[in-house]
């Protein structure tokens, strides 16, 4: 069944709903998976930082998202943050002599969203916004470009007069060999089927043999197997990565 066209009273609902607003846990993206149920690559993680669950439109939003949830700088992230007032993307966009995105089908003009929006904390403890869109280096090019390329300098230009940083990234930037590791670390945030019952109670032993100052200076591989000899036969190599996979995903206190 075909959708009918959004109005500017599903915008208020919207807004009414809170959408777009929050932080950490109580953050509510202003779009989600649910809002494009027929549209490939999407999904939705759990984050180690925040808490919640997160809204992901492509392979690249999941990458970056990674990324960002294991930085041990950043305390907030928020995803397909909404760029409200929309009179000030609207401005914008007349600055440049664009017509303003609109949604499909409507003369409703979209409320823009930027990839996301990210808390830093520094050394200091002063905490910063900095915003990210991220995009397939193919969009940049493809013959869709000019409309991808309208869209990004108006988010460009709206967090300038905000005086808040703002990147555009690419798959280009990213490291295979890191988003490897960081899907390894972060298995325990899916659900596999493998559950932590089965070495819970080993959980303290194995953090005091890995947390054994004589080791610190090891290979990963190279501790886990001296943890295993610390255990002796109570915890297989296998038993103790997966308890290092569990404690990553920030569940060991």
């Amino acid at each position: 069944m075909r959708r009918a066209p959004i109005t500017s009273d599903d915008v208020s609902r919207w807004k009414a709903q809170g959408l777009g607003l929050g932080e950490t846990v109580s953050y509510k993206p202003w779009i989600d998976v649910r809002c494009f149920s027929s549209r490939g690559r999407m999904s939705r993680r759990p984050g180690v930082t925040t808490g919640r669950m997160h809204h992901l439109f492509s392979d690249n939003e999941s990458f970056f998202f990674l990324m960002a949830d294991y930085a041990a700088d950043v305390v907030d992230i928020r995803e397909q943050f909404p760029l409200f007032p929309e009179s000030a993307t609207q401005r914008i966009a007349s600055s440049l002599e664009v017509r303003h995105p609109r949604y499909p089908g409507s003369r409703t003009p979209i409320v823009m969203t930027t990839d996301f929006l990210l808390t830093r904390i520094d050394r200091a403890g002063k905490r910063s916004l900095v915003a990210y869109s991220i995009k397939s280096a193919d969009d940049l090019r493809g013959r869709g470009r000019k409309s991808v390329l309208t869209k990004l300098e108006i988010e460009r230009r709206y967090w300038l007069l905000r005086g808040i940083p703002w990147y555009l990234f690419t798959n280009a930037e990213f490291d295979k060999t890191v988003i490897d590791n960081l899907e390894w670390l972060s298995y325990f945030t899916v659900d596999h089927g493998v559950h932590p019952d089965a070495f819970v109670k080993q959980l303290p032993r194995f953090l005091e043999a890995f947390n054994t100052p004589s080791l610190q200076d090891l290979t990963l591989a190279k501790r886990l197997r001296e943890c295993t000899a610390v255990l002796s036969s109570a915890v297989s190599l296998e038993l103790a990565t997966d308890m290092f996979r569990y404690c990553s995903c920030g569940t060991c206190q």
